[in-house]
Order: structure tokens, then C-alpha cells, then sequence
């Protein structure tokens, strides 16, 4: 990805890095609400749902508006490769299924300055606990869903969905996880069961069974 060998050094990422990092965030922030600002258990629960709705909406806009951004010169095609073309390019990459902290600290950071500034100091910590654990979610589905061929039905689906965007039609099924909104949203494609099962099938190699 980059001519220096620090950059390249750390643009990869451990897949455990996310949960180290940010699972203490959400737990602090859970306990803020409860414990400092002297929220109900309920009511800390529904901005913690709501939180985390927000973020698949937010995961779904940004995959299918920012990291397939339409290539119109060097510089844009530049971009969305550090992006996302990468990924695509190099789909079984471990190293690079998860974002790197440098990125995704600067995402947390103006995060919180965004529900802070809509929500308020009382109010910000359980909406940004259920985000934050939504980022999470997104990136450990995201390196399981390239490294392990689960045989349950629910993951397995998602699993399915994501391969096709992968290797059949890149311009629909940006939900990774949440590919429901694909349906919501109407960008599942035109792919037919038997392509959804071939590049399920023509993808199973690289990766270790799961239950």
C-alpha cells in the first residue's frame, strides 16, 4: 500500500486489535451513564439499542457511499484504494480485514464530539456505548466472515451476502453486519440463489470451519 515501510507496518492490524481498544470504551461509558450521570437501567439499555441502530446505518452509508466512491482521476482512484480497493484487491489479506487504530481513534474521537455536541454531556453515553460496540461487532464479523465458514444458518447468510459483494457484484450488499438494510434499502443486486451458493462455494479454502 505505501512506499515507506512504517506506514506499511502499520496499516496492518492484529483482528483483536477493535475489542482490546474499544470494548473498555463501551464498558467506561456504560458505567458513566449508570453510575455518574444516574440514568435508569432501561432507559441507558433503549440509547444503547439506539446506538448501535445508528451504527449500522451509519456502516451501510459509509461502505456504500465513501468506500466505493466513484473513481474520476488519479487522485480519487488513489484514495479508494487505501480506502477500501485493497481489501477487494486482497480479500484473504488477516492483516487487513480490521481498521487500523490510527483511523479508527480519529473516527472515536470525532464521534465523540458529534454526540456531545447533539446529545449532550448527560445524554452522549449510552447512544455512543451502543455505537461504539456496533464498530466493534462490524469489524469481528467482518475478519470471521473472510476467515471461518460458519455452518450455523444466520451467519452463514451473512457470510453468503458479503462474498457476493465480494466476487460477484461489488455495487450492491453493502451491509456487512447488518445486510439487512440491503433489503431496506434495495441494493441486494440481481444475483440469483445459484450465483449467491457458487461464490459461496468457490471462496471456502482460505478459511476454517466454523460452527
Amino acid at each position: 500500500m505505501f512506499e515507506s515501510d512504517l506506514l506499511e507496518r502499520f496499516s496492518r492490524v492484529h483482528p483483536a486489535v477493535p475489542a482490546v481498544l474499544y470494548l473498555p470504551v463501551v464498558t467506561f461509558s456504560l458505567y458513566r451513564a449508570i453510575r455518574v450521570e444516574q440514568l435508569g437501567v432501561v432507559q441507558v439499555v433503549g440509547e444503547f439499542v439506539a446506538g448501535y441502530l445508528f451504527w449500522t446505518l451509519f456502516e451501510y452509508w459509509m461502505h456504500r457511499l465513501i468506500f466505493h466512491m466513484p473513481v474520476v482521476g488519479p487522485k480519487t482512484a488513489r484514495a479508494y484504494f487505501l480506502l477500501h480497493g485493497v481489501h477487494h484487491d486482497y480479500p484473504w489479506d488477516a492483516t487487513r480485514l480490521v481498521m487500523p487504530p490510527g483511523a479508527s481513534l480519529l473516527l472515536c474521537v470525532v464521534t465523540i464530539i458529534a454526540f456531545r455536541a447533539v446529545l449532550g454531556p448527560h445524554f452522549m453515553y449510552g447512544p455512543f456505548a451502543g455505537f461504539v460496540f456496533g464498530y466493534v461487532l462490524y469489524d469481528s464479523l467482518h475478519w470471521y466472515m473472510h476467515h471461518r465458514a460458519p455452518k450455523g444458518r444466520f451467519l452463514g447468510w451473512m457470510r453468503r451476502e458479503h462474498l457476493v459483494h465480494h466476487f460477484k457484484d461489488s455495487h450492491s450488499r453493502f451491509g456487512v453486519s447488518c445486510p439487512w438494510l440491503d433489503h431496506v434499502f434495495r441494493t441486494t443486486g440481481r444475483i440469483s440463489r445459484a450465483e449467491e451458493e457458487q461464490a459461496t462455494r468457490e471462496h471456502q479454502e482460505p478459511v476454517q470451519q466454523s460452527h
